[in-house]
Order: structure tokens, then C-alpha cells, then sequence
């Protein structure tokens, strides 16, 4: 029997998608590497590479399966074997990735969440040896122990595998979940020999996958869970791993009830995770193969969709935050989640397809498609009234052990015509990604806008994990309150940053702030601030000294839009 081509089912929609992908892709591809590059063109990426793997076996031209058999190779050739260490069966994230450090970590004798304790405990002992070493290696100022500790560090992921900087176990469930769709799809367009080789991979990978699980050696964040659970049941059912199979199955009840207590995700408002979430559970609801699989599978994603729909303003085009994972403000940017969208309602959103780092997922997408409650889709088309928003939610905090790494969170948020703000109380995220105090507003002209609350160690990226920051903040109309509580000996910046055009003409004094579009009256009990103007981004920024401040930060704005 001679399957039909998925193309073929495909609406017009879902073909623009992956024709858009493919010419973003098609750009970064090396025909002497047989895979893709990454944006920078430093290195080649393997998941990348096995995204772009589905879209040839997709679009179908000529020479596309050629290409797409060679990239399967590529990437399989990058599965790192060593059975006995964390990182076994993962994937290299590029093939010019150096092999971890083995046999000097017994990890499965030690305890939960042993890979996010591991950098804290040898930045403990860093911080030990700093003030030991100091007259020894002159080590004064932020420079000296910078140098320092860059040198310690060097020195101790030559002899330890530290998470994401040597290896990232997340590559295992990404690779092995666009494979499942690569050989439900096209098995029969590959070789036997790359077949028989992908079906060990995935072998080893799902094991190592489950045994992650099992061990909690490193916490699973939701995106990570929900493939984690979809390829223990698609391989179980392909390999007839009856044990496989049950283990999806009680995750995903265990899964449904802990949701259930809340209906909400640990990394709430994440445009990014919730993009990735939505693919996954497109997968459940399209690949399960059971009927029990498929009804959780679409409990949640029309769960999800109900979520966004609460704090999504449909003027603005963007949720309101806050986030408890973020990378940047915008929906149409570092996330998915726009293109969900615009399947949702068609011709005239193909503005919310903007390609970014994350248009290589789109091929999944388009095959996954979207199944949108009815209630949903008119908050997506339009604002229907202003409003103020509240929801729990239980975060994950990776570098907790497990029992003690789930914080009740409450999001707060007021949702205008033209103005969004943003509060998020009770996270103990040691996360940099936390956005607990948002703002978004529209100028007249249109030109959308953006205030996001950091923090970040100076001289560091404020993405980075760090322990010692805990906030509070509530949002209301016109409104936005924030404590900080500082419980650290390093100095530190806390920060807002101020995104969107023309920011040229902007007033930031005292406790008065004027944007295009807005303007914020301030009262503040924090260190004096100073500002930076990043082009289309202005930071104001509160240094805090431990020596000097006190350990604690409390801001109050109120906002109102303006006119230009």
C-alpha cells in the first residue's frame, strides 16, 4: 500500500509554514558538512539539522531525500555512547563539540538534581578557594576574580561534565521526537541500513531518557516531560516495549493530575516553552496510540490554549506576562507560539510566522497542526474587554532537589486596550529568565513597546542562574508594585529594561519616566540609578553593593498611556 504524501493533506497554511522554514533553512545548510549551521555560522547544529531532515522529506524536490538521508547520518554519527555517565545517549549539540569528561562521576550514587548541584557546589568551592588564594594570585576586583574564576572553571569541566556547557541531555528527547515523525511519515523513503541505524539510537536514547526520569538526576522542565512521555510511548509501541509503554502511560496520569490542581505549566506565560508544548502535545493528540494518550494529550493542549487566551491581548498581539521563563518580550520572537496563532486564524496573521531562532520547528508544526477550543478563538481575533488576571501556578526551580523545587507562584496581571502589565509573587526561581514585573503598551502610531524587571550579577549575562533574589510584585490598573529581597554577597544590578523604536526621545529622571506612548511616575527605595541607552533599548539600573545597600528594593509605578 503506497502512503499518501503528508504535503498532500496539508491546508495552505500549514504549506506556508514549511515553504518559509525551508528557505530559512536552505540558507544556513553546508553541503560539506551535510548539515546546518547555527545563526552565527560558528558551528553546525545537530537538532537544527534533524528539523531541517523533516522538512526535505516534506517539500520533496529534487535531491531533498538525498540531502535529508545524509543529515540523518550526520546527526546519528553525534550520539554520544557511554553507557555509565549522565550524558549517555544524548547528542552532541554540534559535531564540533568536544566528548564530556568520563569515568570520574559515579552520578547514579548521587543524589537528585546532581547536575544543577553540581556548577553550585564547584562555585561554593570557588568562592573558598578565592579568598584563600587572593593575596597569593592578586586577585582584586570584579577583574581578577573573573580571570579567576574562568581559569577554575576551565579546570574543573576538564575533569567534570557540567550541564549545557559540555553536554545538553535535552537533545536526546528533541532528536528522537522529530525522528519519530521522520519514520512514521517516511520510513519507507529511507534506506534500510539508516533506518535500522535510527531505530538504535532511538533505542538507546528512550532508555536513557527513562532512566533520567527514574533518577531525577536532572529535573525535567515541561517541554522536556511532555516529549519525554511521548517517545517512551511512540518507541515502546514501535519496539513492543510493554515496559516503556506503561511508563507513558502512568507519567501522563501522574502528569494530567498534577496539572489538573492548577491547569497551568511550571514555566507559566512562556511564549517560548509554551510553543514547544503545544508541538509536543500536537504529537500526543496526532501519534498516540492509544485512546487514553490522545484524551490527556488534548485535555491539556486545549488547556494550554485557555491559559494563553487569559492573558493574551489580541490589539497587542503578545501575552501580558509576567513570564517565569523568558528570553524576550515579544510573542513572534525566540518562540513558536505566533505560528500557532496564525494556523489558528488563517490567511492575514502570516505577520505572526516572523521567522527567528525558532522557525526551524516549523515543519513539525505544520504536520502537528492546531485543534484551538471554540471559546478560544475569538480572544485571539480581537480585545474583547479590559481586565485583571490572576492564576497559580507551581514553577520548577532546576537547581532544588526534587520534593523542594516547586514554589506556588501567583501571576497577577492587567490587561487593557492598549496597555499590559505584569506581577508575579512566591517564586523562588534561581532562574535568570524570570521576568517577575512586566509592562507592554501600543503608541499611537502603532509602535509596540516594552519595560521588563532583571537582575544580574555584574559583568554577567542576567540569563544566568543565580540564588538570592526574591520577589513579590503586584499588578493592578496603572499599577505595578515590586519588593525585592537581596540575600547575597555579590554585587549585582537590578535592572529595567526598556525595548521599541525612537527610544531617542525618552526622559528617565528621578521619579519621572516618558516613553513614546507612556509615561511612569515612580517612587523608589533603592540605590541612585543610572541609565544606558542601547539603541532600541534603555536600561535603568540599580547597583547593589552589599557593603553599601541595604538587602532590599522597592519600587512603585504607576503608569498611564500618553499621547505622542
Amino acid at each position: 500500500m503506497v502512503r499518501q504524501h503528508p504535503w498532500d493533506d496539508m491546508t495552505q497554511e500549514q504549506q506556508f509554514l514549511v515553504t518559509q522554514s525551508m528557505a530559512y533553512m536552505d540558507r544556513h545548510y553546508n553541503a560539506g558538512m551535510g548539515l546546518l549551521k547555527d545563526e552565527s555560522g560558528a558551528y553546525h547544529s545537530t537538532r537544527a539539522s534533524a528539523h531541517y531532515v523533516l522538512g526535505l522529506l516534506l517539500r520533496n524536490a529534487p535531491g531533498d531525500r538525498e540531502r535529508a538521508v545524509v543529515a540523518i547520518e550526520r546527526v546519528l554519527d553525534t550520539q554520544l555512547i557511554a553507557p555509565g555517565e549522565i550524558y549517555h545517549a544524548t547528542f552532541r549539540a554540534s559535531p564540533e563539540a568536544a566528548s564530556p569528561p568520563a569515568g570520574r562521576m559515579a552520578w547514579g550514587a548521587f543524589p537528585p538534581s546532581i547536575a544543577y548541584s553540581l556548577p553550585e557546589t564547584l562555585d561554593s568551592i570557588f568562592d573558598t578557594f578565592l579568598v584563600q588564594a587572593k593575596d597569593l594570585l592578586a586577585l582584586n576586583g570584579p577583574e581578577g576574580r573573573t580571570t579567576a574564576k574562568r581559569i577554575f572553571q576551565e579546570a574543573a569541566d576538564s575533569v567534570l561534565p557540567p550541564i549545557w556547557r559540555s553536554y545538553d541531555p535535552n537533545w536526546r528527547e528533541f532528536i528522537a521526537c522529530t525522528f519519530a515523525l521522520v519514520l512514521e511519515h517516511f520510513e519507507d523513503a529511507l534506506p534500510s541500513e539508516t533506518v535500522r541505524r535510527m531505530d538504535s539510537s532511538m533505542e538507546m536514547a528512550v532508555a536513557a531518557s527513562i532512566e533520567r526520569r527514574r533518577s531525577q538526576s536532572i529535573a525535567m522542565n515541561t517541554n522536556i516531560e511532555l516529549m519525554h512521555m511521548f517517545i517512551a510511548h511512540y518507541y515502546g509501541h514501535r519496539f513492543g516495549r510493554e515496559d516503556w509503554q506503561r511508563h507513558a502511560e502512568e507519567e501522563a496520569e501522574r502528569f494530567l493530575h498534577a496539572y489538573e490542581e492548577f491547569d497551568s505549566f511550571a514555566e507559566y506565560n512562556s511564549a517560548t516553552y509554551y510553543g514547544v508544548d503545544l508541538a509536543v502535545l500536537g504529537m500526543w493528540r496526532r501519534y498516540g496510540r492509544t485512546a487514553s494518550f490522545r484524551k490527556i494529550g488534548l485535555a491539556v493542549e486545549h488547556g494550554l490554549w485557555r491559559n494563553l487566551a487569559l492573558f493574551y491581548n489580541a490589539n497587542l498581539e503578545n501575552v501580558s506576562g509576567p513570564f517565569s521563563r523568558a528570553y524576550e518580550m515579544e510573542m513572534v520572537a525566540h518562540s513558536s507560539l505566533g505560528v500557532f496563532v496564525y494556523l489558528a486564524l488563517g490567511a492575514g496573521y502570516e505577520h505572526m510566522t516572523a521567522v527567528n531562532c525558532e522557525s526551524e520547528h516549523d515543519p513539525i508544526i505544520a504536520l502537528v497542526g492546531v485543534d484551538v477550543p471554540d471559546d478560544v478563538l475569538p480572544l485571539l481575533r480581537e480585545h474583547r474587554q479590559n481586565r485583571f488576571v490572576a492564576k497559580q501556578f507551581r514553577e520548577l526551580v532546576e537547581w532544588d532537589l526534587p520534593g523542594s523545587n516547586s514554589n506556588l507562584c501567583t501571576t497577577e496581571a492587567w490587561i487593557g486596550e492598549d496597555l499590559m502589565i505584569g506581577a508575579l509573587s512566591g517564586s523562588r526561581n534561581t532562574s535568570g529568565q524570570l521576568h517577575p514585573a512586566t509592562v507592554h503598551w501600543r503608541a499611537a502610531n502603532g509602535e509596540r513597546y516594552s519595560i521588563r524587571l532583571l537582575r544580574r550579577l555584574a559583568g554577567e549575562h542576567w540569563s544566568k542562574h543565580t540564588r538570592g533574589f526574591l520577589y513579590e510584585a503586584h499588578a493592578s490598573e496603572g499599577h505595578l508594585n515590586v519588593e525585592i529581597q537581596i540575600e547575597t554577597d555579590m554585587e549585582i544590578e537590578v535592572f529595567f529594561e526598556v525595548q521599541g523604536p525612537n527610544l531617542g526621545s525618552a526622559d528617565v529622571r528621578g521619579g519621572e519616566w516618558i516613553f513614546p506612548g507612556l509615561r511612569c511616575s515612580l517612587e523608589a527605595e533603592a540605590p541612585a540609578p543610572f541609565v544606558r541607552e542601547l539603541g532600541e533599548r534603555i536600561e535603568i539600573v540599580y547597583p547593589y553593593r552589599p557593603a553599601q545597600s541595604a538587602q532590599r528594593m522597592s519600587f512603585r509605578l504607576q503608569v498611564e498611556r500618553s499621547d505622542d
